[in-house]
């Protein structure tokens, strides 16, 4: 049953970093949500959501904060446990916002899809958080400008980034745009999973992107 599960977490996992477009993502989360955290988030030992909310608590940024790509809200549990700021959340799956929404964490949830822009007005946030929506695919560096067009002028975003693809995707060169138009950046490198992860991608590692609005 043990290596009968870590095959469907291997497979469920190939599948997520195969995903190339809008409707893929939406089509695959749909039928993933009700087992995603059982499947991915314990069954994988997923730790990213709590390296992210560990960072950006450090900041000491105030509300209201946006959690992209929030799934079924493990970022904003995390981030909750110990702060009581202002979350609101979007994803691009229906599904998986419903299962964010019980957790009672965020004051509002939204469907949005980044890559085509968030039904969001101008410096909107003072705060962005992401865990895991940028990665092998599923969102390219563009969308670093999206979110910079949310954030406030004195705001923080902390967005993890797959380190596998950070220079083969052009995060790298994003980064130094980011810098170019006014916005201080840091990265840190952290384990996206725990020492409880028998699969095989137990060693890899994400950045966590840092930048001001």
């Amino acid at each position: 049953m043990r290596d009968q599960n870590l095959s469907t977490q291997h497979q469920n996992l190939q599948k997520a970093y195969k995903l190339s477009s809008p409707e893929d993502n939406i089509n695959f989360y749909k039928e993933w949500a009700d087992e995603y955290e059982q499947d991915f988030a314990i069954g994988m030992d997923y730790i990213l959501p709590f390296q992210v909310a560990s960072l950006f608590l450090k900041q000491k940024v105030r509300g209201p904060v946006l959690d992209i790509g929030a799934g079924t809200g493990l970022l904003g549990a995390e981030i909750r446990k110990q702060s009581e700021i202002e979350l609101h959340a979007t994803d691009i799956s229906a599904e998986m916002l419903l299962i964010a929404e019980k957790k009672r964490v965020y004051k509002n949830n939204f469907v949005g899809d980044l890559t085509k822009g968030l039904p969001v007005g101008d410096n909107s946030y003072n705060g962005v958080v992401s865990s895991g929506t940028f990665t092998h695919g599923h969102v390219g560096p563009e969308a670093l400008f999206e979110v910079s067009r949310i954030l406030s002028k004195d705001g923080l975003a902390v967005v993890s980034i797959n380190s596998k693809h950070w220079e083969s995707l052009g995060f790298d060169k994003a980064q130094k745009s980011l810098e170019l138009s006014g916005s201080e950046t840091s990265l840190t490198k952290v384990r996206i999973y725990g020492d409880n992860c028998k699969a095989d991608a137990r060693n890899d590692t994400a950045y966590l992107l840092m930048f001001t609005g």
